[in-house]
């Protein structure tokens, strides 16, 4: 049997976590994931189930990929992939070997992937693979059509068939977790799937930045301009609103987008507004952002959300009732990610009880209460904070580093964890689009503040105080 690919920094971000979630949690949802390959700013990994991949996802990817981060010493991105072959591995185990000894298969050889080892393609390459960074569940066939997001999905498919011709730019905008990012990844598996010699890059705004400065850096200008100019046939370009501000990164941008505009190339991006809207961004680029079409994406009413559901419990092979998707859907109205999150964290938590599911249990686990209008978010928090404070919701969401702005912000960050579960990146999207490490690092200092300073305890106790049910 293959052994697990050894690599100094997964195995300290592992045991970093594995100290903070306990032995549980830990066995159950993160010694699962497979270390495949970790190259440059990528690493890959596997999961036995689409459940472990989507809670690891969900829970831990972004805490794992900070650990990383102080490891290696510059951001990491994660491809992760589900492989059944895992849970038989694992399976295998369990029956030959003590329960301390992980098994999972190994890294895909140079034969598999179709590249030699100088890394360059074989005369008899294999197919090739799906571009870097894709997700797989993020397809057409998985994205729920409902009246808030009509338009954006018809002209993503539209763009997919006819590429450089229609709809291009195309320019996706709505809040977060309703669906830019599943609709940016399905036109790039649709591309692929019509022509596997594609050449498709997708990346985050963030990563291009981080990319820029680093081929700026290492005197590598050339080879960068090549990957996203010349060797590029449909950029897809997540959260184009993290350059806003970075003049250098701007103007790069700005020339790649004129490359491939001018030789008929498909360019496709979100943000989380519309171009004029991208405060510091330039005009000459909200322009042709504005060239093409401009879609937005609206949080889904309750039909698209039990659909939604519906959609996920079927792909995860887990029973849902009726009646039990309409209470996670009238609760959780924000978005998507939120909602399925919901699904996941009543089902994971349904099966470790071994507790039957009902509308009972749904608002129990997911903290919430008879009357929906009154179910603590985020947003609340944040006004529960300024007014205990005395500052705006804005000074929260903006980037003043001023103590008496700054601890507040950490205070709602750290609530925001506690009380609704929201993921670590989605916090940040909800203040002003702050990175998710931030977020980790703000829980955890006024988690340790809790105890050791009076004045902080004191603003958690009231605040948390007028959260709660009267």
């Amino acid at each position: 049997m293959n052994s697990r690919p050894e690599h100094p920094a997964w195995n300290q971000a592992l045991a970093q976590l594995q100290a903070r979630v306990g032995a549980q949690t830990f066995e159950l949802c993160l010694e699962p994931i497979a270390l495949r390959n970790i190259e440059d700013n990528l690493i890959s990994l596997a999961a036995p189930s689409r459940f472990i991949k989507d809670w690891f996802e969900d829970h831990y990817l972004a805490e794992v990929l900070v650990e990383l981060e102080k490891v290696c010493g510059h951001p990491m991105t994660a491809q992760i992939e589900v492989d059944p072959e895992l849970e038989a591995a694992h399976s295998a185990a369990d029956d030959n070997q003590s329960p301390d000894v992980p098994t999972v298969s190994a890294a895909p050889t140079a034969s598999e992937t179709g590249v030699t080892a100088g890394g360059a393609p074989s005369e008899f390459a294999a197919p090739a693979r799906r571009p870097r960074g894709l997700i797989n569940r993020y397809d057409f066939s998985s994205f729920i059509l409902g009246a808030s997001n009509e338009l954006a999905a018809s002209a993503a498919r539209a763009a997919s068939e006819n590429p450089g011709q229609r709809f291009n730019p195309l320019f996706i905008y709505g809040g977060v977790g309703l669906g830019k990012t599943h609709l940016l990844h399905a036109v790039g598996h649709a591309l692929y799937e019509r022509d596997p010699t594609t050449r498709i890059s997708y990346i985050s705004a963030e990563q291009f930045m981080n990319e820029f400065v680093t081929a700026v850096r290492q005197n590598r200008f050339d080879e960068f301009r090549s990957r996203y100019r010349n060797d590029c046939d449909c950029l897809l370009v997540d959260d184009i609103q993290f350059i806003a501000g970075r003049d250098r990164t701007m103007d790069e941008f700005f020339h790649v987008f004129n490359s491939l505009y001018e030789a008929g190339k498909q360019i496709v991006v979100t943000a989380d507004c519309v171009p004029s809207q991208m405060k510091g961004m330039e005009e000459r680029l909200t322009s042709r952002l504005n060239w093409g079409l401009v879609a937005d994406i609206q949080a889904p009413d309750l039909e698209t959300r039990l659909a939604i559901l519906y959609e996920k419990s079927s792909r995860e092979s887990l029973a849902l009732q009726p009646e039990v998707a309409m209470e996670i859907a009238k609760h959780v109205k924000s978005n998507v990610r939120e909602l399925e999150g919901a699904l996941l964290r009543v089902m994971a938590l349904a099966e470790l009880r071994g507790a039957n599911l009902s509308p009972e249990f749904v608002r129990e686990v997911l903290m919430l209460r008879s009357d929906p209008q009154k179910a603590v978010t985020v947003e609340s928090i944040q006004k529960a904070v300024a007014q205990y404070f005395t500052v705006k919701v804005a000074d929260l969401k903006g980037s003043r580093r001023h103590r008496a702005i700054s601890r507040p912000r950490m205070i709602a960050m750290y609530l925001s964890r506690e009380l609704t579960r929201a993921s670590f990146p989605e916090i940040g999207m909800r203040f002003g689009g702050k990175d998710h490490s931030t977020v980790i690092n703000a829980c955890k200092r006024i988690s340790a503040l809790e105890n050791d300073d009076a004045d902080t305890e004191t603003a958690l106790t009231s605040i948390r105080a007028r959260l709660s049910p009267s």
